[in-house]
């Protein structure tokens, strides 16, 4: 498995969670064994999918909140 696709996962899970999936939010942050271009591709893809906001926490966007809205999609 690549470095990002361990990214993935990992973001995917804290998405996942019981906590995220009720308050439709949740915070990720760059660990320090994170590849930095990889964390960049992420935050890229879920950029484009659609009733999803990104939310830097900080200046170097190490720290966002993902929001979603999934009744917006219908």
């Amino acid at each position: 498995m690549s470095s990002y696709d361990l990214l993935c996962q990992r973001v995917q899970k804290t998405i996942n969670s019981p906590k995220a999936q009720t308050e439709k939010c949740a915070e990720l942050q760059r660990q320090p064994d994170d590849n930095t271009d990889d964390w960049a591709r992420m935050l890229s893809d879920l950029g484009t999918v659609e009733n999803v906001d990104l939310i830097p926490l900080d200046d170097s966007a190490e720290h966002v909140r993902i929001r979603w809205n999934p009744e917006a999609a219908m």
